[in-house]
């Protein structure tokens, strides 16, 4: 009885394990997105929706968005008479779908809008919202979808004739080199820094990558000292190196790592020795920027997800300890067994 105990207390805990390892990911993935974007966020009132327009004058093909935000804010469904108070709006210039992920809200589309679920519940008592209209600052939209990856509760287009004051800029940042930036902020005006737009994202996913790494170093120094004591019996040999490449690939596939060199980190010069101290500096100062800083809507919600991301990251690398204390691991077959569920 006590046997069978033990092997329910070993099946649960490894169950446990993969689910906040799982869960962990899928926080990490909440807050992750295709596109490649950089963030600035203004601290002072020098920049408006002007600032877009001469962007797109200039560069067309650019993705650019302009967005501010404003707090404490209420709306209303006319046809049934129920209020949502205490709303955050974005007023946004641009396409949405530099922001967040979901349904997107088009630079032209002035009568439209989006909406999170709270709010859906609140005005029209269901999730069923899309087509139908609210009435916000006088201005009756339609609701084009549920809006995601923000804690914003109401996405709008700013009007044609708005001067609205921008909190932030957000442009692709696809192909863009640190010089490239630098001459994009000095050709517009921008003093602000030049903010990875996925940089809670990069954070999360390299926390919840510490067990696959921790996982895979074991199995290679296993496998590594098993090959030495067996160097003489080729066969062996030759099994053992099939058991490194395995696990390497298989551990490059599940955690979908792509391993390449950023444009940012190549020198346009050999000669330039500086140039990885000071991009060193430049990004210490970007990490202490972005603790700092404002946080707006998309952040907190990146942040949220974040820090739930962390939690179960911590509580996986806990049971995988707890794990290998029970699991007695006393040659390579128990440990490939075990860790490679």
């Amino acid at each position: 009885m006590i046997r069978y105990l033990k092997h329910i207390v070993r099946i649960i805990l490894i169950f446990a394990l993969i689910m906040c390892w799982g869960i962990s990911l899928g926080y990490a993935n909440n807050i992750g997105s295709e596109n490649k974007t950089l963030n600035f966020y203004f601290e002072n009132e020098n920049y408006n929706t002007e600032l877009i327009k001469t962007i797109k004058e200039a560069d067309p093909e650019l993705a650019v968005v302009g967005w501010a935000e404003e707090s404490l804010q209420s709306a209303n469904n006319p046809d049934l008479g129920k209020i949502a108070s205490d709303l955050d709006v974005l007023i946004i210039k641009g396409s949405s779908n530099l922001l967040v992920k979901g349904s997107n809200l088009f630079a032209d589309d002035l009568e439209g809008c989006l909406i999170d679920n709270d709010t859906s519940y609140k005005l029209f008592g269901s999730s069923n919202c899309v087509g139908r209209e609210i009435v916000y600052n006088d201005r009756t939209l339609i609701v084009r979808g549920i809006l995601k990856g923000s804690k914003a509760n109401i996405m709008i287009q700013a009007t044609e004739d708005s001067s609205q004051v921008l909190d932030g800029l957000t442009i692709d940042g696809t192909g863009l080199t640190l010089n490239k930036i630098e001459d994009f902020k000095m050709k517009f005006g921008i003093n602000e820094m030049a903010i990875i737009g996925n940089i809670y994202y990069i954070i999360a996913k390299f926390i919840a990558l510490i067990f696959p790494i921790i996982t895979l170093v074991l199995i290679l120094i296993k496998v590594i000292t098993s090959l030495f004591k067996s160097r003489n019996k080729p066969v062996l040999v030759s099994l053992y190196i099939l058991m490194a490449i395995a696990s390497i690939f298989i551990f490059f596939k599940i955690t979908n790592i792509k391993i390449s060199i950023p444009l940012d980190m190549i020198p346009n010069k050999w000669s330039d020795f500086d140039f990885w101290s000071k991009m060193g500096k430049e990004y210490k100062e970007k990490f202490e920027y972005v603790l700092y800083m404002k946080k707006y809507g998309v952040d907190i919600y990146n942040i949220e997800n974040l820090l739930k991301s962390v939690l179960y990251s911590i509580f996986t690398i806990i049971l995988f300890v707890i794990n290998l204390r029970i699991i007695k691991i006393n040659n390579i077959k128990t440990l490939i067994i075990n860790n490679g569920v």
